[in-house]
């Protein structure tokens, strides 16, 4: 699925600006770090509710982190 990858891109790019490790991202989420883990190897289909956490750390919108590129 698309948008799994691209949320896991935009994670993934996300912690490696700000020099996260999965453990403080998931720590300021307010999600497990198994759950980050899941979500970034493309696995786990996060609920609305995460998507919104991680949309509203980041500082982005949900539809944002779930745009596919379309190159």
């Amino acid at each position: 699925m698309p948008e799994r990858e691209a949320l896991a891109k935009h994670l993934k790019e996300f912690r490696k600006i700000n020099k996260e490790t999965q453990f403080e991202f998931a720590a300021n989420v307010g999600i497990s770090i198994e759950e980050l883990s899941l979500i970034e190897r493309e696995i786990a289909n996060p609920s609305l509710d995460t998507l919104q956490k991680i949309a509203a750390y980041t500082g982005s919108t949900v539809s944002e982190l779930l745009r596919v590129d379309k190159n």
